[in-house]
């Protein structure tokens, strides 16, 4: 077998769409713009075109020694660190990357140009590269929505003290717009790690009030789940949200009605239900969302999904025979639907109402999905329909510029970035489903079809559909005396919280043992090694409880904190005490929250048994 057809073999394995776009490619080589010459020591040096310029990528005498020179500062990079390369060039600089780091460490190559990466298929033997568990490859405009899924599998916030960017040498010069692009997305990619925990500080405690107050609600509620496949394949489906333009293409949502799925987010339902308008479903996430947005007439008799963590006060306008639970990030909760013989999703939301919506219509096949309201900027200095205008400065911290529809630099802040990349993203991974932006106003969105709102519906809203009852054809659960398996539930969470605070006081009294240790230079290596097991052990426990996802969110400024100190890696004694001292802190928050949550499950179990 040759070199190449090893490549194209471990390409075909693991990168099918890589394969298929360079197999024909391949069979035409053509070294017009890209060719490969040898070394003086005999490896591959890659010379490029460039408008009539030779560059050379490569040291022409030893391209194996430059490549080990210039990854040397990645050598040592932490064993759970992401490695994002722009530029394959010849392969040397990551098969140096994979020589000298171990561990977990990972690495995403990003190749913009598909000439030079076909020049060395055919000529490099980089199938070590393209199998590696550790690497992902990604080649512009081929396969680009793997860079998404590799960023969110990889990429977090215990890692990016760590991770780096690079560039192989020349291509900054030779690709420049390219690699701007590049480096920003993964920039967006910190910034959006950054709100997510933001958001888990701000929101974390309602969230965790809501999941446990919301078992209340379980009894006689429907799984959004069992929605997937119901949907007839053709029908289209209009996602309203709440942008200032809702105002100008609101009212043709009667000319859908029935022959779309009418998915209004939670903020723009006052404004569609005063004009007379039905939706076949409301979708609400936020914990904190303001209930007198529900209390519109006529709110009780629409289908209703929420996340496990949406507001349980909300829940009190909510038929429960309406009432759809669609996605939870609890153990608990799914162990629950699983007993009553389904199950609950955990979906990956992008942090809005709007992009809930639309995980929400892919999960259940939705094939053709229609944006309204989704301004993602600031149109006439508005946020949402209905609101007064603001007044808006220029702090770069909040705000920032985007292309609207018409192509003109239009301000939005960095959330809303954050929900355009995603919807952007999201459009891009799922090529199969048809993404229409109908909202008629604010930020323009890549790999979605821009039309108006009346165009979508003349060429797509064509049929009718009966949806009331496919939402309602689903069982209701929990009814007769499965109540009693939810207090169950919550007595098992209760104990596991006592056992928790346990074994946090304890791990608080062992960080101190340690800093005594450390400070009077005893050298008792013994006892410290089993101090650290105990503190490995219990935090292993608390990590792989059914209940961590409550314990994270209520404790989350204190795995904030921790996590600004992961780029310490200084063994001095002082450092070593501090680390004690840190971590006493921490285990000390940690049995407070068990505290409180206890507190909170035990008006949760007398709620239930009123």
């Amino acid at each position: 077998m040759t070199l190449y057809e090893k490549n194209m073999q471990e390409l075909k394995n693991k990168y099918p769409m890589i394969y298929n776009a360079i197999k024909d490619a391949c069979a035409e080589e053509s070294t017009d713009i890209v060719h490969i010459e040898t070394a003086r020591n005999g490896g591959s040096v890659i010379v490029y075109n460039n408008n009539g310029k030779i560059v050379f990528l490569n040291s022409k005498y030893d391209p194996e020694n430059e490549a080990a020179k210039y990854m040397s500062e990645t050598f040592e990079m932490s064993n759970e660190a992401v490695l994002m390369m722009y530029g394959l060039s010849n392969g040397y600089y990551i098969k140096e990357y994979m020589k000298h780091t171990k561990g977990n460490t990972k690495c995403i190559v990003f190749e913009p140009s598909l000439d030079i990466f076909i020049q060395v298929v055919l000529h490099i033997d980089i199938s070590d590269i393209i199998k590696s568990e550790r690497i992902c490859i990604v080649v512009e405009d081929i396969n680009m929505e793997l860079f998404s899924i590799a960023a969110d599998n990889w990429i977090d916030m215990g890692n990016k003290g760590f991770s780096k960017i690079m560039a192989a040498p020349k291509y900054v010069e030779l690709f420049h717009e390219s690699y701007e692009k590049f480096k920003q997305n993964c920039i967006d990619r910190y910034i959006n790690l950054y709100a997510i925990a933001n958001a888990v500080v701000d929101f974390g405690r309602n969230e965790v009030i809501s999941v446990l107050h919301n078992m209340k609600y379980l009894i006689g509620c429907r799984c959004g789940t069992e929605l997937k496949g119901r949907f007839p394949e053709d029908m289209p489906a209009i996602v309203v949200s709440a942008g200032p333009s809702l105002e100008k293409n609101v009212e043709l949502l009667k000319d859908a009605k029935g022959k779309a799925f009418i998915f209004v987010v939670d903020a723009a339902v006052s404004k569609v239900m005063e004009l007379g308008i039905k939706p076949d479903a409301i979708i609400s996430i936020d914990p904190r969302k303001p209930v007198e947005q529900f209390k519109c007439k006529g709110i009780d008799e629409l289908p209703f999904f929420v996340h496990t963590n949406s507001n349980a006060q909300v829940l009190e306008y909510v038929n429960s025979n309406h009432l759809f639970f669609f996605s939870s990030d609890s153990i608990v909760w799914n162990d629950l639907f699983e007993k009553m013989g389904t199950k609950i999703d955990t979906l990956s939301l992008g942090g809005s109402v709007a992009t809930a919506a639309i995980t929400c219509l892919i999960s259940w096949g939705i094939k053709r999905i229609i944006l309204i309201g989704q301004d993602l900027a600031f149109t006439g200095n508005r946020m949402h329909v209905g609101e007064e205008e603001m007044e808006l400065d220029n702090d770069e911290n909040i705000y920032t510029h985007v292309k609207d529809i018409n192509g003109n630099d239009t301000i939005t802040s960095w959330i809303f970035y954050n929900y355009l990349r995603w919807i952007e993203e999201t459009a891009l991974k799922h090529r199969d489903i048809h993404f229409i932006d109908a909202t008629e106003g604010g930020a323009f969105k890549n790999h979605c079809e821009q039309m108006t709102l009346k165009e979508a519906i003349e060429r797509y809203c064509t049929q009718e559909y009966n949806i009331s009852d496919i939402l309602l054809s689903l069982p209701r659960l929990f009814e007769g005396g499965h109540y009693q398996m939810i207090i169950d539930a919550l007595e098992k969470m209760k104990m596991d919280f006592r056992n928790m605070r346990k074994q946090s006081i304890n791990c608080k009294v062992d960080c101190f043992k340690g800093k005594k240790i450390i400070e009077s230079r005893t050298g008792n290596f013994r006892e410290l090694k089993q101090i650290n097991r105990n503190i490995v052990n219990t935090v292993d426990m608390i990590k792989n409880s059914a209940e961590y996802d409550c314990i994270y969110k209520w404790t989350a400024k204190s795995e904030l904190n921790m996590l600004k100190y992961n780029d310490v890696n200084s063994d001095s004694e002082e450092a070593a005490i501090q680390r004690c001292e840190r971590n006493a802190t921490y285990f000390a928050e940690l049995a407070d929250a068990m505290t409180d949550l206890i507190k909170i499950v035990d008006d949760c179990i007398t709620q239930l048994m009123q």
